[in-house]
């Protein structure tokens, strides 16, 4: 088998040499039962970031990195291509686009795609590293990171790789961490927004602006007064029910309370845009909302689609997670969310499942009291109505529950965790609830997407599920099949 390391760029040709020899490990991946039925995973390997949302026609593109040859992710990264017209049946393309030149020599990193006049620019980060000294922090010193730009008719052909912003760019207090470009349009200006680190370690987003996306101009930057972490990745500035938000995130950043336990974070902000100067502030300072809640979200990324829907699909995974995934040792790793439509109500940033996903749903059971659904499986949609109830707890899988009580929502996850025990989100009420199971994935909605959970489990179904609660509540349940 070939070696494959970060070190060396990867053609097209050594993946194709590689992937001929990995049918029958991909047929037995395949085949495995703790395989999702409506989520995008690896073929092989390790997933993660979402890159390139779009939609042409009456279909969805979505890539995500990939490194197809090693399951705890040591291997070099690629961007994987899959199409869907549901949302719940998923055509896998394989990878389209490989670190093999000398501006992605090390990774083709994460990046979007943007239409304009019938044809779709991708941007992306072509991560290079050097190798000829042993002092390189690779932080300030031994790396490049270019913005790339490719220009294609057809989604399966990237096209020529060309330096969009590159170093030389960069404001002088920037060090060599400037990734994950993302493009805005507003009056006729192109904004790309790209996470960066300073010399000194505060997080901030660089924004550069072009009339015609190819010459490309630092403008401002995107920052808070106080540090909050030491990079900001995965920057997405979008106009959402007549606001503007950014999400992005932020590594480093401690815990505080039950905000902001997983190693690194994602979370949101609202921006106040002068677009004529142009500067974007955050209003407000003080604790960002988590976009998500879980341990299992991160990387997140948005787009609109032909319905007008502002659609985000995120990263089921953590980068410097110590939370395990049994699958590693079966050969594969890792998955990306649902899409879930986005909305802004009385300043929150709500996200439900895309209404595709009900599609799947069998009949409705509904229980109520000490009714219980008998053999519940790990594929089921549940919504639970408990406005007014003070406690509510659900059994979602053997000893892993949903519990609501003192103003705090919680998934804990037991002994059953693989290094995930307890989130929680400081709720004042708890009006419904939503779990969308998938065989190993758990998304978590509440009081209609204020809040969101989301968290790999492989845990076994439990016999019967039965809901709890001090006060009127009840639960519709339903099966879930393609």
């Amino acid at each position: 088998m070939a070696m494959f390391n970060q070190k060396n760029k990867v053609t097209r040709a050594d993946y194709d040499q590689w992937r001929a020899g990995q049918d029958e490990t991909a047929g037995r991946i395949a085949s495995d039962p703790d395989r999702l039925l409506f989520h995008v995973e690896p073929e092989l390997g390790w997933l993660n970031d979402p890159n390139g949302l779009v939609q042409i026609g009456d279909t969805y593109h979505i890539y995500h990195q990939y490194d197809p040859f090693d399951a705890a992710h040591g291997g070099p990264v690629l961007w994987n291509h899959l199409t869907t017209k549901d949302f719940v049946t998923y055509e896998n393309h394989g990878p389209v686009l490989f670190p093999d030149s000398d501006l992605d020599s090390n990774g083709a990193y994460s990046g979007s795609a943007f239409v304009r006049d019938g044809k779709i620019h991708y941007f992306y980060t072509g991560n290079v590293k050097h190798f000829d000294r042993d002092d390189y922090d690779y932080v300030l010193t031994g790396r490049e990171q270019n913005q790339i730009h490719m220009v294609a008719e057809n989604p399966d052909e990237l096209g020529e790789k060309r330096i969009a912003v590159g170093p030389v760019d960069y404001p002088d207090d920037i060090g060599t961490h400037v990734r994950d470009p993302k493009i805005l349009e507003h009056g006729g200006i192109y904004y790309m927004v790209l996470g960066a680190r300073t010399k000194d370690d505060r997080g901030c987003v660089l924004v550069y602006t072009s009339r015609e996306l190819e010459d490309w101009n630092y403008a401002t930057r995107i920052e808070l007064d106080e540090n909050f972490g030491f990079m900001w990745e995965c920057p997405d500035l979008f106009e959402l029910d007549g606001e503007l938000i950014l999400v992005c995130c932020p590594q480093g950043v401690p815990a505080d309370g039950w905000r902001y336990r997983n190693p690194h974070q994602c979370v949101w902000f609202p921006i106040e845009a002068d677009w004529e100067a142009p500067s974007f502030k955050i209003v407000g300072q003080g604790m960002p909302p988590m976009v998500d809640a879980g341990f299992d979200f991160y990387a997140p990324q948005s787009f609109e689609d032909a319905a007008g829907r502002r659609l985000m699909i995120g990263w089921s995974g953590c980068p410097d997670a110590t939370a395990e995934n049994p699958t590693v040792a079966r050969g594969w790793q890792c998955a990306l969310t649902v899409p879930r439509e986005l909305s802004m109500r009385d300043g929150k940033l709500c996200q439900q499942p895309a209404h595709e996903i009900e599609r799947m749903r069998g009949g409705c059971v509904r229980a109520v009291g000490e009714e219980t659904v008998e053999e519940p499986g790990r594929l089921f949609d549940v919504v639970v109505s408990c406005e007014g109830a003070k406690m509510v707890e659900l059994e979602i899988r053997k000893g892993v529950f949903v519990r609501y009580a003192e103003g705090m929502l919680t998934l804990d996850m037991g002994n059953e965790g693989y290094g995930r025990d307890r989130r929680s989100i400081e709720l004042s009420e708890l009006r419904d609830l939503r779990v969308l199971s998938d065989t190993t994935m758990v998304e978590i909605f509440a009081n209609g997407g204020e809040a969101a959970l989301t968290s790999r489990t492989y845990s076994p179904a439990v016999s019967a599920m039965g809901l709890h609660a001090e006060g009127a509540a009840s639960m519709d349940f339903y099966r879930l099949a393609h």
